[in-house]
């Protein structure tokens, strides 16, 4: 008789505690099913974004957005907002609808300049100096005005300037190609601090800007550079419409 009681509590005691662990493994499962459910912000492609695309104009252009996506579908090192790509180039191509990880960038100085040449373009190092390229103040990243002045021909007619191209990326100032140079806390390789918009000692130096050009625009500014003279113009960030003008020359230039 006893032996059945025994057996009975027992029978209880493991029921209960199967009930017990049951309803903890319940409740542990919702609660990681809930946070897998959870959303996630992670940069996405809206549409394929060819290599060499630089953060700031995929950003720009809406070619990369910010959306919530699960938990569970966020991919292993996806990016999560623009600081995280900031100042660096895709360097393979995204397909539509794929979530930016940190492997896809790289700081161009790391990827190397060909992974910072949009499809389509070519790179092109024109002489630089302070005078004729904004003072020394370009650095890799910025949109350029070209210029370009030629001396009177043979034939008499007057020397004259004309915008050469409206509008050309800055892929690298000297040998800098831009904020590959810095940290993830904001310092140079040697652990001082640069500011943001400020060049570092290479670029100060510099005897070249390298611009991404279409090639039938290397032409025209290779010819420019050997027949006359080039400056460059720096455009404000803001900048919608390119400028057109019909050049001047010393008959024209006070009209």
């Amino acid at each position: 008789m006893r032996s059945r009681v025994f057996i009975l509590v027992a029978a209880v005691v493991l029921g209960i505690a199967a009930a017990l662990l049951t309803a903890q493994y319940l409740r542990g499962a919702t609660a990681r099913l809930t946070k897998e459910a959870q959303p996630v912000q992670v940069l996405v492609a809206t549409q394929d974004v060819p290599r060499g695309t630089s953060a700031e104009d995929a950003l720009k252009q809406g070619l990369i957005t910010v959306q919530e996506v699960p938990q569970r579908y966020v991919s292993a090192n996806a990016v999560s907002s623009a600081r995280g790509i900031e100042g660096q180039v895709l360097a393979t191509s995204l397909s539509a609808g794929e979530q930016v990880t940190r492997a896809r960038f790289q700081f161009p100085s790391e990827a190397g300049l060909s992974f910072a040449i949009p499809d389509g373009f070519v790179a092109v190092s024109i002489p630089a100096d302070d005078i004729t390229c904004v003072g020394g103040m370009l650095k890799a990243g910025d949109w350029v005005l070209v210029t370009a002045t030629f001396d009177p021909g043979p034939n008499g007619k007057d020397a004259e300037s004309k915008i050469l191209l409206p509008k050309a990326r800055v892929l690298a100032v000297g040998a800098d190609t831009g904020a590959g140079t810095t940290t993830d806390d904001g310092t140079n390789k040697s652990g001082s601090a640069l500011a943001a918009g400020t060049r570092s000692a290479n670029a100060a130096k510099a005897a070249t800007v390298t611009l991404a050009l279409k090639p039938e625009d290397v032409e025209r500014i290779v010819f420019a550079e050997e027949q006359g003279t080039v400056w460059l113009a720096l455009l404000p960030t803001t900048e919608t419409e390119l400028p057109t003008t019909a050049g001047r020359n010393i008959k024209t230039i006070f009209k």
